[in-house]
């Protein structure tokens, strides 16, 4: 969008979008079983009663089991969001370091491929515009 309709470079729109994205896995990544067990609490406390702990959902599981931690980091980019995929890898006790640069290349492969998208896509929105 920064690029088609504010007219930015694509090259720094690209490196804020990796360089932002980067920070908030990172933040995940270091805090996010703390988080957990921070909303577990106030969810306990609001039901007052204790609840166990859930368990890690099955089909994530599966999905680690079966494509590992780069599959995982890799097609959480795409398909759901590159903060969830990290959180449930560090849940299921991957190398956070792995975790984080698996994943940032798998968000990097995907700002690279839409900046260039949205490169093409400018000059065909700029002609149906001026019609």
């Amino acid at each position: 969008m920064a690029i088609i309709v504010f007219n930015f470079p694509p090259v720094a729109v690209l490196i804020v979008a990796i360089f932002g994205n980067a920070m908030s896995v990172l933040l995940f990544i270091l805090f996010g079983a703390e988080m957990s067990k921070f909303f577990s609490i106030i969810y306990n406390k609001l039901r007052k009663k204790a609840q166990k702990p859930k368990e890690i959902n099955p089909r994530i599981k599966r999905t680690f089991e079966r494509f590992g931690v780069i599959g995982v980091c890799f097609m959480s980019s795409i398909l759901v969001s590159s903060q969830i995929g990290a959180f449930s890898m560090t849940t299921l006790g991957a190398k956070r370091s792995q975790i984080f640069i698996w994943t940032n290349l798998g968000v990097c492969a995907l700002a690279i491929t839409m900046a260039i998208l949205s490169v093409m896509a400018e000059g065909f929105v700029t002609t149906l515009v001026n019609l």
